[in-house]
């Protein structure tokens, strides 16, 4: 699988300088023109201007074609511009023309990576002719492209060589704050990045850099100053552009990400990012030609993206293509197996091609969590009756009608255990292979040795998110919600994302510190106030606690999203606006949300009391209200609602 990655060009604009110093030798051209335009595009990029630079430098070359330093310049602007195919064109040619390429073997090196070949460029990097003033530069994309083919210790090796070489080189600090997030070091990233904003403040790299890790750590509108104070220094700076316009759609604001994608297009016409941000919107809006068009224009160049093969799968379910569908999803499922909306999505894919013994397969562990919603048990329920077993299937419709959710579990997946403990144990501190280990152990009930596992991982990644997480999770699974607590608050000030942020929320609710978990999701949502998760857990608690217009406010934000076919996101809308006192609009709510769901006593005992409550003494609220009792006959709070109209009807009589 190919890892994709950011390597700074800001060396090019520093290389600037190395171009003024020689001066004399770039004005040995042969055309008073060329040297006027050279001299003209040294200038710019020094400024941070590398597009007027290129203009400058290719009129230059086409007014002396000859002129290998002219095209050694415009190399570092094209490396500026991402372009290494360009780059190493013009760096071919100038080493034909006469450039020693002991001089370029630096730029040579990144251009090769850029290109997506990171071998050759190690070999240029490391060749043993690099001259002494470039043997920081060389250094730092030797390690970029050992983290290109995944060498995580020697790519290490190689940035503690750039930054011993030369420790006041910002594009160093950007590419190791890089390198650190892709291995899920939070805090060394933090540090790398601090360095590069003390050496760089108005660096678009750095700035880009610190944006994101201020969108990971505070979220999503904490990091959009940041994104514009990269854009203010270069309004053209492509990375800046495109995880702007990414976190503009994470926060719903679809017409600005829009707008962000056609300047990227207009820069860059063939942009894959861009393409696949207007897909999605288009799949969002219900516009499925619309988003495969976009897709389409992406091509294969996102396919070693999670997201990518999530779309495409839903794409072919859209149209029918149920094995299609099922071909991207099983890739996702493999790469990401606990990521439960593609597992249910893979089950789906599975179940419409007629695959119902891999489709039991996939989705029998996620109905057996006690926290699986009705879509998925009734899902479950759809595959067994295709296997001819009804009791089970009459089973899962029975407990997708009774939302009694439990506590959320891990996922009781049953992996290749001997080959995951093998990895997992040649060293107890790597995280991808232990965190996986830690869930399965929790899943298979052994809590005591998960923790001392996840234990071991933490101590050894304190900067890593996940491994507190890790932590988290087996004193979760052992009944230490207070512990568990304080482990996601340690994971969260490294990044809060919408995991992060519901473990903890559930977390301090379960340990009986109600006000910290309102204040875990409120803190979320202020920064990313479209979840939809965060938005039906903050409801859920703010009707608890009597605030009726906040919980409204949220499930109907959360409506906005999902349409009007989830009926226990209708009963909650219901008994907000009857808290509201509207019990008009309640009973609305509660009809619709009982016609999808006639056998459910939440519905019936929902639509029982709203009727009830707009009408008075009326048969259809008994009828209702006795059907609930009926199907739930344990529940206190469906009795009451009984008991009160029973009530009703003897003063009337």
């Amino acid at each position: 699988m190919k890892r994709r990655w950011i390597v700074s060009a800001g060396a090019a604009l520093l290389g600037a300088v190395a171009l003024i110093a020689p001066i004399q030798t770039l004005l040995a051209g042969n055309s008073d023109d060329a040297r006027a335009m050279v001299q003209r595009g040294i200038a710019a990029l020094a400024k941070g201007n590398p597009r007027t630079a290129r203009v400058e430098l290719m009129n230059a070359i086409r007014a002396d074609p000859d002129w290998a330093d002219a095209r050694v310049a415009q190399a570092r602007v094209l490396l500026a511009l991402g372009d290494g195919a360009g780059a190493k064109g013009e760096l071919d040619r100038a080493r034909t023309l006469g450039a020693p390429p002991r001089n370029t073997r630096h730029l040579m090196a990144h251009a090769l990576l850029l290109s997506g070949e990171p071998e050759a460029a190690l070999k240029e990097a490391q060749a043993n002719d690099v001259i002494p003033q470039q043997a920081a530069y060389a250094a730092r994309i030797a390690a970029c492209a050992f983290q290109a083919l995944s060498q995580i210790p020697q790519a290490a090796a190689a940035f503690d060589k750039s930054i011993a070489l030369d420790s006041n080189d910002a594009d160093t600090w950007i590419d190791l704050g890089r390198f650190h997030l892709s291995t899920g070091d939070r805090a060394a990233a933090l540090v790398a990045s601090d360095r590069a904003m003390a050496l760089a403040p108005r660096r678009p790299a750095a700035l880009t850099l610190r944006a994101e890790l201020i969108r990971d750590q505070y979220g999503a509108k904490a990091s959009l100053p940041w994104f514009e104070q990269a854009l203010a220094s270069d309004a053209h700076y492509l990375p800046a552009l495109v995880e702007y316009a990414a976190t503009l759609a994470d926060m719903g604001q679809a017409q600005r990400m829009l707008s962000l994608t056609r300047r990227i297009l207009a820069l860059d016409p063939n942009n894959p990012r861009a393409y696949f941000m207007q897909s999605v919107l288009a799949a969002r809006a219900g516009n499925m030609d619309l988003a495969r068009q976009m897709l389409e224009k992406v091509g294969n160049r996102l396919d070693d993206q999670p997201a990518t093969l999530l779309l495409r799968g839903v794409l072919h379910l859209d149209s029918g293509n149920a094995r299609l569908a099922a071909d991207q999803l099983a890739s996702l499922v493999q790469w990401q197996p606990f990521n439960f909306q593609a597992r249910l999505l893979y089950a789906r894919a599975l179940f419409q091609a007629g695959e119902f013994g891999e489709a039991d397969a996939t989705v029998t562990p996620l109905a057996s969590r006690a926290d699986a919603d009705s879509y998925t048990l009734l899902l479950a329920g759809r595959v067994h009756e295709a296997l001819g077993d009804a009791g089970a299937a009459q089973s899962l419709r029975a407990r997708a009608s009774r939302p009694d959710l439990g506590s959320s579990a891990l996922l009781p997946l049953d992996p290749d255990l001997p080959s995951l403990a093998v990895a997992a144990n040649a060293d107890m501190r790597v995280a991808p292979t232990n965190i996986s280990y830690v869930r399965v152990l929790l899943a298979q009930g052994d809590a005591s040795v998960a923790l001392s596992r996840a234990t071991i991982l933490r101590d050894a990644n304190r900067g890593a998110p996940e491994a507190y997480v890790a932590v988290g999770d087996a004193q979760a699974e052992a009944g230490r919600w207070d512990q568990a607590a304080r482990s996601y608050a340690a994971a969260a000030n490294l990044s809060y994302s919408e995991g992060i942020a519901l473990r903890l929320a559930a977390a301090w609710n379960r340990a009986g510190q109600t006000a910290q978990a309102e204040e875990a999701l409120a803190l979320y949502l202020e920064q990313n106030p479209d979840s939809i998760a965060a938005n039906r857990l903050a409801a859920t608690a703010w009707m608890r606690a009597g605030d009726w217009k906040r919980a409204a406010a949220a499930l109907e934000s959360v409506r906005a999203k999902l349409g009007n076919n989830d009926a226990y996101l209708l009963t909650d809308l219901a008994w907000a606006y009857l808290g509201l006192g509207d019990a008009r609009q309640a009973s609305v709510y509660a009809a619709h949300a009982y016609r999808m769901f006639p056998s459910s006593p939440v519905t019936s005992d929902a639509y029982g009391w709203m009727l009830f409550k707009a009408r008075g003494r009326n048969q259809a609220s008994l009828d209702l209200l006795e059907k609930a009792v009926a199907l739930s006959p344990g529940n206190t709070v469906v009795r009451g609602h009984l008991a009160t109209i029973n009530a009703a009807t003897r003063r009337k009589s």
